[in-house]
């Protein structure tokens, strides 16, 4: 996912002009929309977007391939508002620069939570919208449809930007979305990296824990799609410290205010331009994304409940002998 991924010209692909001369003809690469000059730029990968993100490799039994250029929003991931989507309207030059980018990309981070490479969003000149739809690899071969009536549990790590600490509202949120295409839960942040979630259709919870920007933190969610609840965790690394802090349960159990069907997707939601009191909309970073799919016990209707007692008192009554 690092380098360069030789364009195949198709249909939907945005082109842009090496070094923004016409005369140079386009890059030929994919990345297009991060920062085109002549080898294109070796840290950022393209946009998730332009190529097969997540659809190659063997990784959870996936299919092995490498990565190629695909029709620009073909795959898992599309771009719904700002991004690519903005980069792409100043084809075929580009107006930005390697520090003013505005995508979602494999980036070789020198300091990931693990491996090589994090997942970074960059939404320099406006805000972003980013959605992926999860495949059976992603539920460790359980068929995102297949999760309704189940409880799927999410954790990933994450560490923010401090660029735009002076901004106290809402900057990030991703949300789990349903097969019906409703977000089901939304967690996030402020600018100064306090953790935040949301119900469909409600505002913003502002917690008071806060993530460090000099360190991973570890954000849990389960979503349980039987009772309609959520339950959300944090474990926030403590810059002053430079310790990661305890898992801390932060909601339990609670209610969703809608009936949610199986979660196959994940929209992210990056605020860009120009924030409040001066900060600097910069890079978003997250790394280690897992699943868990367990099954959940049915609660019993009331009705079925008066049964059960009544039963199991006939049952211990005493009998008389005859």
């Amino acid at each position: 996912m690092n380098g360069q991924i030789l364009s195949a010209y198709v249909a939907g692909d945005a082109q842009f002009y090496l070094n923004n001369n016409s005369g140079n003809g386009y890059t030929g690469v994919v990345p297009l929309g991060a920062y085109p000059n002549s080898l294109g730029d070796g840290t950022n990968g393209p946009d998730v977007t332009r190529y097969n993100a997540g659809q190659f490799g063997t990784n959870n039994s996936g299919p092995g391939g490498a990565a190629a250029d695909i029709a620009d929003g073909s795959g898992l991931w599309q771009a719904l508002s700002g991004g690519r989507l903005y980069e792409d309207a100043t084809a075929p030059y580009y107006y930005g620069s390697q520090y003013d980018r505005n995508q979602i990309v494999a980036y070789r981070n020198t300091t990931p939570h693990s491996g090589s490479q994090t997942l970074n969003l960059m939404a320099s000149d406006q805000s972003l919208s980013y959605l992926y739809r999860m495949d059976s690899r992603d539920y460790g071969g359980v068929a995102p449809a297949s999760t309704a009536g189940l409880q799927v549990q999410m954790s990933f790590w994450v560490k923010p930007s401090d660029w735009d600490d002076p901004d106290t509202d809402n900057i990030l949120g991703l949300s789990l979305i349903d097969a019906a295409n409703q977000p089901v839960f939304e967690v996030g942040y402020t600018g100064d990296n306090f953790l935040q979630y949301r119900m469909t259709g409600g505002a913003w919870q502002t917690t008071a824990y806060q993530m460090g920007s000099m360190g991973w933190s570890e954000i849990t969610l389960a979503l349980d799609t039987l009772h309609n609840t959520a339950s959300l965790g944090i474990s926030a690394y403590n810059d002053g410290s430079s310790l990661l802090g305890s898992s801390i349960s932060v909601l339990t159990s609670q209610s969703l205010g809608l009936i949610s069907g199986a979660i196959t997707g994940l929209q992210w939601d990056l605020r860009g331009g120009t924030l409040d009191n001066g900060a600097v909309s910069y890079i978003q970073s997250f790394d280690d994304f897992s699943f868990d799919i367990t099954s959940v016990t049915p609660v019993p209707e009331p009705g079925c409940v008066v049964l059960l007692i009544l039963g199991a008192a006939l049952l211990n009554s005493p009998r008389r002998r005859v």
